[in-house]
């Protein structure tokens, strides 16, 4: 097997860094994560499940645009979908019957989604859930266990918290998963203070006993909305994500990167006397 030389990404590397921080706009596809200088920075071309750099190495792409790719690249089901759009147009003035015909096709794969609401990545989710949460229970504190995006309210609870205010960081605690003891005793040390128990379902291990079950029934208990961070998880353990695979439906679910093989889009979704409220919440942006 020959050596892969990455001449043209190394020398490119050196001009895209004098106009953008890191030469990446993604965290996980920048310089930090490779050995630097021999690995690739820059990609040309994908198709199915391979991937091409600007050196023309080619390879079997295990990561899939940090997972959102899970049909393959130029799927063409997708791409003949996004063809037949463009004729029509891309954004409107006004809503599209589009989006309550993908509702509906969530609420009948997802046990939680009695109502949804739609963003363009995971942090929109998550970010949107938890005002929901804050806005239903009147309470500040968040419960976290995973990883749940780039916003201040997550972030600052992690080593990536500069420019997070202190104030913003103290209402974000961590919890343990499969370990529902140390839930128990957070919602317990602070209590009346948690609007929303936030975890991955599943990531690095799975549920044990019963897990995924006590944790809605604790964060019930302490008055706290349950929800699940399902844009890892969500239509790959099962179409109506993990919450279909092991039966258990939170309050709110947010899905995202296996929605649309690399496009962006993602949703919230859950019990509809909750998700009423962001009749009267705002969240609002000209690319939902």
């Amino acid at each position: 097997m020959s050596m892969k030389r990455f001449t043209k990404s190394n020398a490119f590397f050196k001009k895209v860094i004098k106009v953008i921080p890191l030469a990446s706009q993604t965290f996980s596809k920048s310089c930090l994560q490779y050995v630097k200088g021999h690995a690739p920075l820059f990609a040309q071309q994908g198709k199915g499940a391979l991937l091409t750099d600007i050196d023309g190495n080619t390879y079997v792409d295990m990561i899939g645009g940090l997972l959102p790719v899970v049909l393959g690249y130029q799927y063409k089901a997708v791409d003949d979908a996004i063809r037949k759009q463009l004729k029509k147009g891309i954004i409107f003035s006004l809503s599209s019957p589009l989006e309550y015909e993908l509702a509906m096709l969530l609420k009948k794969h997802i046990p939680c989604a009695e109502m949804v609401r739609f963003g363009k990545n995971g942090s929109d989710a998550t970010t949107g859930a938890i005002r929901v949460a804050r806005a239903i229970t009147g309470r500040d504190y968040v419960a976290v266990c995973g990883y749940h995006g780039w916003h201040d309210w997550y972030i600052g609870s992690t080593t990536r918290d500069l420019g997070v205010p202190l104030e913003v960081k103290k209402l974000t605690h961590k919890f343990v998963y499969n370990d529902t003891d140390s839930l128990k005793a957070l919602l317990t040390k602070y209590p009346n203070k948690f609007a929303a128990v936030i975890l991955e379902p599943e990531n690095y291990e799975p549920p044990q006993n019963n897990f995924l079950r006590q944790v809605v029934d604790v964060a019930h208990q302490h008055g706290a909305l349950a929800i699940f961070d399902e844009v890892i998880t969500g239509f790959r353990w099962n179409l109506g994500g993990a919450q279909k695979y092991y039966g258990v439906t939170p309050d709110l679910a947010l899905f995202g990167k296996a929605m649309a093989n690399g496009y962006p889009i993602s949703v919230v979704c859950g019990r509809k006397d909750v998700m009423e409220s962001l009749g009267n919440i705002f969240i609002s942006s000209t690319f939902f």
